[in-house]
């Protein structure tokens, strides 16, 4: 089975991420140890669990994912997987605290549109690359490997490697993204970067790649500042008592298992676009190539919400995910439309408040934020709930990770995993 949700044609849904889940848990012990640094090629990554697409939209949860796997495996045997879970945790929380990254990473996206990989006549970048545009994914070593590469060998600029990376991968986080490659370049801990080695890359390529004399092994650490301070993480919203209208968007995509005290009068699906559209500087760029994921995502995600809910269901997106072809395109998105239609689905339920599953940092809370101050929608309160499991970890997030890997055994026990 090939590692790629795009090329293999598989269904970014819950339903195929439970699957997956199910078929890799039994795995997740001391085989994905002692595995899961090789990159065997695209197609071929069948040591690592491929689900990073499905948790990246909460398609299938940490701690559904987290307890499926203490199910087969003692806690020491999968330690190594289990964390892997919390580093995403860990990145999440950390540029909640300290949100000027991502607008510091923004601003830097708006001096320059340009996010395709010139030719570096590396071969190893090159296949990576490839794989990259025509899978939508790469082995987390291949990622470093590639950001340090495109930073210490190449001269390139972190930022639009991030964005590179952000518009391609199918799992394309902004927390995750950002600030691995900030810590690639030594920007996330300070004056200690990540330089990939030829060494390294022929070892855990099993030889298909050997790039000895053309890295630069020797290169210095990127020039940073210190960290902003950290501001208090949200405190939980109480869910709406009143009749409300729930939002959905890619950035969670399991309503049903969302702290509710009511179900919601109506359903909204927000359009894909808002998910892909980044506001650099005074330009809205689009990631066409994630719109048919998050538009499958999204469409699953409303068809459960509308059974479980037993309530109407409204699809804002009419687009044809996928249609814009290979290349980015520069537009803005319809909010005039899309919040008088939110506006006019609660006048028709009476309702007097909106409801979503909590927004992180990027562009769906940037749009969303955007649509909700907006004159049809502003005289709408808005709660945006956020998961227990965020509450539990993100307070440990706000320094190195090693804080937050402290916590993991309780947190773990907490879940009732263990």
């Amino acid at each position: 089975m090939t590692s790629d949700i795009r090329a293999s044609g598989a269904l970014l849904t819950r339903a195929e991420g439970l699957r997956r889940l199910d078929e890799f848990a039994e795995h997740a012990g001391r085989t994905y140890a002692a595995g899961r640094n090789f990159d065997a090629g695209p197609g071929q990554h069948h040591a690592v669990s491929r689900l990073s697409g499905y948790i990246r939209r909460r398609l299938v949860s940490e701690e559904e994912v987290i307890k499926a796997v203490l199910r087969r495996h003692r806690f020491q045997d999968c330690e190594k997987f289990i964390s892997e879970i919390f580093w995403r945790t860990y990145f999440k929380g950390w540029l909640e605290a300290r949100p000027s990254i991502w607008d510091d990473w923004l601003a830097a996206v708006a001096n320059t549109h340009s996010t395709e990989a010139t030719p570096s006549q590396i071969a190893c970048v090159e296949s990576w690359a490839d794989e990259l545009e025509q899978t939508g994914y790469l082995h987390n070593h291949a990622r470093m490997w590639f950001a340090s590469v495109w930073i210490f060998t190449l001269g390139r600029s972190w930022q639009q490697g991030a964005r590179l990376f952000l518009r391609w991968l199918h799992d394309g986080d902004p927390a995750s993204n950002t600030l691995s490659w900030r810590w690639v370049g030594g920007l996330h801990t300070l004056n200690k970067h990540y330089l990939a080695r030829a060494e390294n890359i022929d070892r855990f390529t099993n030889g298909r790649f050997c790039p000895y004399g053309q890295l630069n092994e020797a290169a210095s650490p990127l020039a940073g500042t210190a960290h902003p301070p950290p501001r208090p993480h949200a405190s939980p919203a109480q869910p709406p008592h009143n009749p409300y209208i729930l939002l959905l968007t890619a950035e969670d995509c399991h309503p049903e298992s969302l702290l509710l005290v009511r179900r919601p009068s109506a359903v909204v699906v927000l359009p894909c676009e808002f998910g892909n559209m980044l506001l650099a500087g005074d330009q809205y760029l689009r990631e066409p190539h994630i719109d048919m994921l998050d538009r499958c995502a999204l469409q699953d995600a409303g068809r459960r919400a509308g059974a479980f809910f037993d309530c109407p269901v409204y699809d804002l997106d009419t687009s044809d995910a996928g249609s814009a072809g290979n290349h980015c395109r520069t537009i803005t998105p319809d909010f005039d439309g899309i919040a008088e239609a939110v506006a006019g689905c609660a006048d028709k339920y009476g309702a007097s408040h909106l409801a979503a599953a909590y927004l992180s940092q990027g562009p769906w809370r940037a749009n969303t934020e955007r649509l909700l101050g907006h004159s049809c929608v502003a005289a709408l309160s808005c709660s945006q709930i956020l998961r227990p499991y965020d509450q539990k970890c993100w307070p440990h997030t706000t320094r190195g990770f090693f804080a937050l890997r402290q916590k993991i055994p309780g947190i773990v026990a907490a879940m009732g995993a263990v």
